[in-house]
């Protein structure tokens, strides 16, 4: 008789939040573990202690879930820093990308990114809708920098804008986690501010 993967655990109905929180912390587990061609809803519904149908009645394929449980894992769109100046503001969303890349899901994002460029529909869509939204948070923190005369205008661009992500994730790629808060000042103070400052007048 097949033994099941998963151990039943007391039946505790969970609804709303807590059942989606669950599902999405069991994504990123599955990506760690199986990667993105293994993951099943199957293997998602038994790591999260639920039913399938919970999952197929929110997300038709696995590939909706997986954007949907990136959204969750990584820093909210919502929450966009306002210190009162730019450096701060940038080292603030920065740090927030050292400890996504520091954290189980940065792992797993690793993982997913190194599968998916095989599947370049699915690689559109994480890209879309999950990546260039929070480069864009770095873009409006730049633009906000112009309004303060604290950032020349042609500085506040996407190309600029990915200046810092790209070196964190980087410096993760090439040595590992943890990047290290030191490293992520000194991207800030170091290299970003400088391509950001207005000319000073001669």
């Amino acid at each position: 008789m097949a033994v099941s993967a998963y151990p039943r655990c007391p039946s505790t109905r969970r609804r709303g939040e807590t059942l989606e929180h669950a599902i999405f912390d069991a994504v990123v587990e599955q990506l760690q573990t199986v990667g993105f061609a293994g993951l099943t809803m199957e293997g998602v519904a038994g790591c999260a202690r639920t039913g399938k149908a919970a999952l197929y009645r929110r997300w038709p394929c696995k590939e909706d879930l997986v954007v949907d449980a990136l959204h969750h894992a990584l820093p909210s769109l919502a929450d966009l820093p306002d210190h009162g100046n730019t450096r701060d503001d940038l080292l603030d969303l920065l740090r927030r990308v050292a400890a996504m890349v520091n954290s189980p899901t940065g792992c797993a994002l690793q993982s997913l990114m190194a599968e998916i460029d095989r599947d370049r529909p699915f690689a559109r869509i994480v890209h879309e809708r999950v990546l260039e939204p929070r480069k864009r948070m770095f873009l409006t923190v730049l633009r906000r920098g112009v309004d303060r005369g604290e950032v020349r205008p042609d500085a506040a661009s996407l190309l600029v804008a990915e200046v810092g992500p790209a070196m964190v994730v980087q410096r993760f790629l090439v040595d590992g986690a943890p990047v290290s808060d030191a490293y992520v000042e000194a991207v800030v103070d170091d290299l970003v501010m400088p391509l950001l400052r207005p000319s000073r007048s001669t």
